[in-house]
């Protein structure tokens, strides 16, 4: 026995950071999978790293520096994909811990990527037009040589979109002499981007929830759900789940809550955040804190918000059945724990998550292929890919006796381990 398995899970959790949390679930996986440690050495560390000082002269003459990341974890499977972050607080840690969960969710869905993950120690927020449109296309010439349609995608994360994504399109066709629509993905259908990336993106979401309900028997008519984060993702879970029949009765941004038991109209919300940004005004539901939303008595809890929003302390007040974890690292490895215990069912973040990754890759297909406009059946293409996910995660939660959240990392670290051995 180590001297942590003696200490309270949350004072375990304040140890760790969302790098190591990874670490101790790959090395859980290895264990059960009985993994060569080779192979568990290599998994444990990214292969590259890189880390770049950008310079900004911004509109009024002040020079400032920001630090910006791009983490490849594995080449195992293919060349890299992932976000970048565009947020005041980023780390290198996270981004080591995103790039490891992109390797995992791109061999769940059985795409030929590895993971990756960036980020941009800034806040986009409070940047001009200018200044952003110069950030994110120095970041891209920071990595010349190394990122690519043949070698590591870009996408979208926290803090950038389409906008951003077109502009560091431009910057690696300048730097390479020609445009490669394949070295970005989510950014805009003039580009040759997919229409609605957000709905992609949602669908991954509610296909996830869909299955999940099935197996306990439930239809998605009359479900309770409470939904925590409202961008752009969760604005269109909300009509697809809207238009499924479920009842939506408690919402959370970052400007607090709302609850209505009788379900929230989702049409006039949708309408009114598109035009304030914000929950904060919508009088047509109570408002409440976001505490009171994680802890909603509903059906399903999703977190499609932010990181670390269930965690040692939250975890015992969650009174949900079923929780969706849309964003990775939303129910920390100590939370899960919790949350298995008191047999809460979690969906992972490797399958709630992966509608976005699903859209990425058949866009980059597209892409590559030189068939910018064949968009039919997109919405089943990455409904098939995430029902196939999900299955083949079941099958590994019930060979090892295990959650769907630790079958689906299982079946995942085990196709990574089996190129390893492989090639």
């Amino acid at each position: 026995m180590t001297a942590h398995d003696l200490l309270p899970l949350a004072a375990i959790e304040e140890d760790l950071d969302s790098y190591l949390e990874c670490t101790l679930e790959l090395e859980e996986a290895a264990h059960v999978l009985d993994l060569e440690d080779w192979i568990v050495e290599r998994l444990r560390h990214p292969e590259r790293e890189i880390t770049a000082n950008l310079l900004l002269v911004r509109d009024d003459g002040q020079a400032l520096n920001f630090t910006a990341f791009r983490v490849q974890h594995s080449s195992a499977r293919g060349l890299g994909l992932g976000g970048v972050r565009l947020s005041p607080h980023a780390q290198l840690s996270d981004t080591r811990a995103l790039a490891m969960n992109t390797t995992w969710q791109c061999a769940l869905l059985d795409v030929p990527f590895g993971g990756a993950a960036g980020a941009v120690v800034c806040d986009p927020g409070k940047l001009s037009e200018r200044e952003l449109r110069h950030v994110s296309k120095d970041y891209v010439r920071a990595l010349r040589g190394t990122i690519g349609p043949c070698t590591d995608v870009l996408m979208e994360d926290l803090g950038s979109n389409p906008q951003v994504l077109a502009w560091m399109l431009d910057a690696h066709a300048r730097a390479g002499g020609r445009l490669e629509p394949g070295a970005v993905a989510g950014k805009p259908a003039v580009l040759f981007g997919l229409p609605d990336h957000a709905d992609a993106a949602a669908q991954g979401v509610f296909e996830s929830l869909r299955m999940a309900a099935e197996e306990s028997g439930r239809k998605l008519t009359g479900l309770r759900i409470a939904l925590q984060g409202l961008g752009q993702t969760g604005s269109a879970l909300a009509r697809l789940l809207d238009d499924a029949g479920a009842r939506l009765v408690a919402v959370a941004d970052i400007s607090g809550g709302l609850q209505l038991d009788a379900g929230l109209p989702v049409p006039a919300l949708r309408e009114w955040i598109a035009n304030k940004g914000v929950l904060l005004g919508f009088a047509e539901a109570e408002p409440v804190g976001n505490a009171e939303v994680l802890e909603a008595d509903c059906d399903v809890l999703v977190l499609a918000a932010a990181p670390r929003q269930v965690s040692a302390a939250t975890a015992p007040h969650i009174h949900a059945p079923l929780v969706i974890e849309a964003v990775a690292g939303a129910v920390t490895h100590a939370a899960a724990r919790i949350l298995e215990e008191r047999d809460v069912s979690v969906v992972p973040a490797l399958l709630g998550g992966a509608g976005a990754t699903a859209a990425a890759y058949l866009e980059w297909s597209l892409n590559l292929g030189h068939e910018g406009f064949l968009l039919d059946g997109v919405e089943e293409n990455i409904r098939l890919r995430i029902k196939a996910a999900y299955s083949e995660a079941r099958r590994a939660a019930q060979r090892h006796s295990v959650t769907l959240r630790r079958g689906a990392l299982l079946a995942a670290v085990e196709k990574v381990a089996q190129a390893l051995r492989l090639r």
